[in-house]
């Protein structure tokens, strides 16, 4: 059981990493393109029109789905009235957001907001119709149909964006490309799932649910709020073209992050929910992920960093150059990520919720003060500002989960990083050589940018083989074991 178990954890993060890394890849093709053709002011306003909806979205599911998950039993009493909870929640969510329009239209001198609105904000109705049966594929571990459904509805919405930039839709392409996602993927899972609301709903149910759940609501509101709040301050007291810079520096730097981010927490939340009472197991699994993350993510996050201008340069118009400060300098928390986030879940899994409502609240305190220093400096100051407070959530979210898998200690973490960071360190040293190289031989930048890509991957790789890495060996015995084996 142990080992089917502990199976189907490393093939969920592989299926859901794979999506996540072949639509973050995706969307950077299809992101490179609208760039080429929209403006940094329209950027800016999407970024500020759909920040409301990426803070309140919580809200609609109000934690039911992660306490579904939880769950021992589930029955379709239970399915049934969180769905309609959600339904009823996601339709006076809208009309709220609607009705507010106007007035932030005015806060930020953004007229186009009113009439963006009403279009973009369906996407929170749309997306509570699919809540339920998101909630049951992570709660049977399927995650190739969920990781195929996303990328089927990433591909087809990147495709109406590019359509509709082209046919000088402008800052429409963008809310083309958002409601898009939802819609599909949306269609998607209720043609694959054999779930259907019953005409059943239980108020002690939700009532169970909701104790558990409103403290990870509270903890994801707040998080959203203090996540999005950069744009919204950035909007107010900067220009819109300076929101468009920061913002495309923070979504490129995201393409990986939240990516695997997204991957790594459904399903570890599922698999370390069924491990809670064996500490062991629990801190050996979590171990495991996090060295496969950490191996992945340096390489990727210091490599961005890298070739962050030869990017812009090559493939986008010069007037988006000075978004790439913003991208190196945010892509530094992307390096923090893997331990904060399964720390976060492991604290997840083994707390009630009332550990998870003070550490969020000391966690934002920290942020409170680091956003009121930065925010009247610069753009750039907010940027580092971010980097700072990514470094104090990793910290607090590992000394907690330490309270329940006491094996999770901050310094063996480290520990465990080193190799990967110094191997990361030698490949970027590579590839600035390369650079170095290139300039001095008058290589086109084209071709010094690809073989930056090209070689700093097979030089990563190569010393990941010499030196024997943990986390190599587990990549690819994950990799073999996806292969088509010969029959004798």
């Amino acid at each position: 059981m142990a080992s089917e178990l502990k199976n189907k954890v490393i093939k969920g993060v592989a299926w859901s990493t794979i999506e996540k890394i072949c639509s973050a890849l995706l969307q950077l093709v299809v992101s490179l393109v609208l760039l080429s053709l929209l403006s940094p002011e329209d950027y800016g306003l999407m970024a500020i029109v759909a920040a409301f909806p990426a803070i309140l979205m919580p809200l609609v599911d109000s934690g039911f789905s992660q306490a579904l998950i939880r769950k021992k039993e589930v029955d379709d009493v239970d399915y049934s009235s969180v769905f309609y909870v959600n339904i009823v929640i996601s339709l006076a969510l809208y009309g709220s957001l609607v009705a507010i329009a106007p007035a932030c239209a005015r806060f930020f001198s953004a007229p186009g907001f009113v009439e963006i609105a009403p279009i973009l904000y369906l996407l929170i109705p749309i997306n509570s119709f699919s809540n339920i049966q998101n909630a049951i594929l992570q709660r049977s571990m399927e995650f190739r149909n969920l990781s195929l459904y996303v990328l089927v509805a990433n591909a087809i919405s990147s495709g109406v964006a590019i359509w509709m930039a082209v046919e000088g839709w402008g800052v429409w392409a963008l809310v083309g490309q958002r409601l898009g996602v939802v819609i599909v993927k949306t269609a998607l899972m209720w043609l694959g799932s054999r779930w259907r609301p019953k005409w059943l709903f239980s108020m002690d149910r939700i009532k169970g649910m909701f104790r558990y759940g409103s403290r990870i609501l509270l903890s994801d509101l707040v998080s959203n709020v203090y996540y999005q709040i950069s744009n919204l301050f950035i909007g107010k007291f900067y220009t819109k073209a300076d929101l468009g810079y920061y913002d495309r520096g923070n979504k490129i730097k995201e393409m990986p992050v939240t990516s695997t981010i997204m991957a790594v927490l459904n399903v570890t939340f599922s698999a370390f929910s069924r491990q809670k009472e064996d500490k062991v197991k629990l801190y050996h699994n979590a171990r495991k992920v996090y060295i496969i993350w950490a191996f992945v993510m340096f390489p990727l996050m210091c490599g961005l960093i890298a070739v962050a201008e030869d990017m812009f340069r090559v493939l986008l118009p010069e007037v988006w150059l000075p978004a790439v400060p913003y991208l190196r300098i945010l892509s530094l928390a992307g390096l923090l990520a893997p331990l904060s986030v399964i720390s976060f879940n492991l604290v997840k899994v083994c707390d009630d919720g009332n550990t998870i409502f003070r550490i969020e609240f000391i966690k934002k305190l920290i942020a409170t003060a680091i956003l009121a220093i930065t925010i009247p400096i610069s753009v750039e100051a907010i940027a580092w500002g971010q980097v700072a407070i990514f470094v104090s959530d990793m910290t607090i979210n590992c000394l907690t989960a330490k309270r329940y898998v006491t094996d999770w200690s901050l310094w063996g973490r480290a520990k465990d990083a080193l190799p990967y960071l110094a191997v990361t360190a030698l490949m970027v040293a590579f590839v600035w050589a390369l650079g170095l190289a290139g300039a001095a031989l008058s290589v086109p930048l084209w071709v010094v940018f690809v073989a930056k890509i090209l070689l700093g991957a097979g030089f990563y790789a190569l010393l990941s083989e010499l030196l024997h890495l943990e986390a190599w060996r587990e990549v690819k015995e994950i990799i073999i074991g996806y292969m088509p084996r010969r029959k004798k």
